[in-house]
């Protein structure tokens, strides 16, 4: 959703040529959400006909309908190639351009080269002011909100897709406003998926009815499919995830046609019909194009895992667990990677925009002198104020820029489902807590802890109380921290502890009292004789231990206390 409903969009037309070339372009337009063989057949026939294009506007609006056919058979190398050749032409409008940028900025995301496509998003949004055309200021508001929704930045998403739906409804352009209505959809359902939005995505699945956005309505009914999933009514779940299948049997987006197989196979696992959950597995981890996806392999290995684990297959099932921590670690290291790139390249524009703002307020002030200088003296005061707002009004949009700048890199350094530090961070703190002990030659614990039996919790309650006890359990443990300590999610339900200035004995007690308060979490839709445990190791530094060798003894003392039965410590 957050990269095709974009694409979609970017189908616009432009003044007519000739009109056998501009009859196919419309055509062509018209196939690539409807008919991707008779797109095919137009592609090869317009480019056998290069010769009869009357001008470069023509042709690049040829090579945005290649590229965008390409797009949907997640052939993001392919249609990178007209998009290129388009921003080559000699006599292309803005608007052509603005378009392009658009479209590589979400081939480059799919690709995961973050920094180019964040450039070429603001390469666009630095020309969408002086762009008259609505349709094209609609399709780059809408791509910087996809953008944020891949950050998961969805305050900032969910302004940038009301822009983009205020300019659909001044166009009242019903196709646009599918466009941004499934899209809030989309967004609420990732900000909060124990919420039921079955009436919400409803709304939006009978908006766009009769549009015929056939990749849009199987998306809409996957997420309502999702939603249902979340709530526990399986039949209807399947049901919606057949009819979002059948509709994308086609001319689906392919990401969304592998998620809606592994929706598929989360019900038939759920219903225990294991086999036919197996063959949609199966058919997703056959799928190339599924390198390109991080979160369809992620979904598809977890499967996987509890496919075997439910046909008694333990040793297949934790082939597969080992799989899927190599992926989510990839995954972690890529969202890392995304922050990073996304903050280099916002305040790199972000300066530039600040000195042509500031030179624009620097000519403004000098004209103002000159002008104040020739009045009289009574118009002095006038300067003045003038000059203080000015600089006033600088001074808040440095503030600003300051305060956004912190805000990201704090994003970057914390979990965003327990609000704990992240893996790479925490880790980082540890390396600076190590060589302050080398230096003043002090002691520091390292605790790692795992939760016990959590996978029944999901397979149980579902993923969204296993979320909700995770962030539970990280508010009972911040709660008992000192100001010193450092707290952060290794991956899934392993978090780390450091302890500067604590003997073993110390992390001991620390661990009691984080253990008792695991004990009183309480939910409604948990049995009231349910407890949440963990298993914690703990290893102590002594004498001249590396932080590496401290994290693998206190790993390997938290697995023994796995193999002595749980809810318990060892200390190495």
């Amino acid at each position: 959703m957050k990269k095709l409903a974009l694409i979609l969009v970017l189908l616009l037309v432009f003044d007519l040529a000739n009109a056998d070339i501009e009859q196919d372009l419309k055509l062509l337009r018209e196939s690539n959400t409807s008919d991707s063989s008779q797109a095919f057949r137009l592609i090869q026939d317009l480019q056998s006909r290069w010769d009869e294009f009357e001008s470069d506007e023509q042709k690049a609006r040829f090579y945005i309908q290649e590229s965008y056919f390409h797009i949907l058979k997640s052939e993001s190398q392919k249609a990178k190639r007209p998009l290129r050749l388009l921003l080559q032409l000699a006599d292309v409008s803005e608007d052509s351009r603005l378009a392009a940028y658009s479209l590589l900025s979400q081939i480059y995301m799919s690709l995961n080269e973050y920094q180019k496509a964040f450039n070429y998003l603001f390469d666009g949004l630095s020309i969408t002011p002086k762009i008259k055309d609505q349709s094209l200021q609609f399709n780059s508001y809408y791509a910087a909100a996809n953008v944020f929704v891949e950050l998961e930045a969805f305050d900032e998403a969910l302004e940038y897709v009301h822009k983009a739906n205020e300019i659909a409804v001044a166009m009242s352009d019903n196709r646009n406003q599918c466009y941004a209505k499934a899209l809030v959809a989309n967004i609420f359902l990732s900000q909060d998926n124990s919420l039921n939005h079955e009436e919400r995505l409803k709304e939006v699945i009978n908006y766009c009815k009769g549009l015929n956005l056939l990749v849009i309505d199987a998306h809409l009914y996957k997420s309502l499919a999702k939603n249902y999933f979340n709530h526990g009514l399986l039949e209807k779940s399947e049901l919606s995830y057949i009819r979002a299948l059948k509709i994308s049997a086609n001319n689906g987006y392919l990401p969304d046609v592998l998620q809606i197989k592994l929706g598929l196979a989360r019900v038939y696992l759920e219903t225990g019909e294991l086999e036919k959950a197996k063959v949609h597995i199966d058919e997703v981890l056959e799928e190339t194009a599924i390198r390109e996806s991080g979160v369809n392999r992620r979904d598809a290995t977890e499967l996987l895992a509890k496919y075997y684990e439910k046909n008694s297959n333990p040793v297949e099932a934790n082939k597969a667990l080992s799989q899927l921590v190599q992926i989510q670690d990839e995954m972690l290291a890529d969202q890392a990677n995304k922050n990073l790139a996304y903050q280099k390249v916002k305040y790199s524009h972000l300066d530039q925009n600040a000195q042509i703002q500031i030179l624009d307020q620097k000519n403004k002030l000098l004209a103002l002198t000159s002008q104040v200088e020739e009045q009289s003296k009574r118009n002095f005061q006038l300067l003045l104020v003038i000059v203080l707002i000015v600089l006033t009004g600088i001074s808040l949009w440095f503030w600003r820029v300051k305060k956004q700048k912190e805000r990201y890199q704090r994003l970057s350094q914390i979990d965003a489902l327990t609000n704990t530090l992240n893996r790479r961070y925490a880790l980082k703190l540890a390396h600076e807590i190590h060589q302050n002990s080398l230096i003043n030659n002090s002691h520091y614990c390292v605790i790692i802890f795992d939760l016990d039996y959590f996978k029944t919790i999901n397979d149980r309650f579902g993923h969204a109380m296993g979320d909700w006890v995770l962030k539970k359990v990280s508010d009972c443990v911040k709660g008992r921290m000192r100001s010193v300590d450092v707290f952060g999610r290794l991956g899934g339900e392993e978090f780390i502890v450091i302890l500067p200035q604590c003997t073993s004995d110390d992390a001991k007690k620390f661990i009691e009292r984080c253990a008792e308060a695991f004990k009183e979490i309480e939910h409604a839709k948990l049995p009231t004789n349910f407890q949440v445990t963990a298993s914690f190791g703990v290893a102590a530094k002594q004498n001249g231990e590396s932080l590496e060798e401290l994290i693998i003894e206190a790993d390997n003392a938290m697995y023994q206390a796995k193999r002595n039965g749980r809810n318990q410590t060892q200390v190495y």
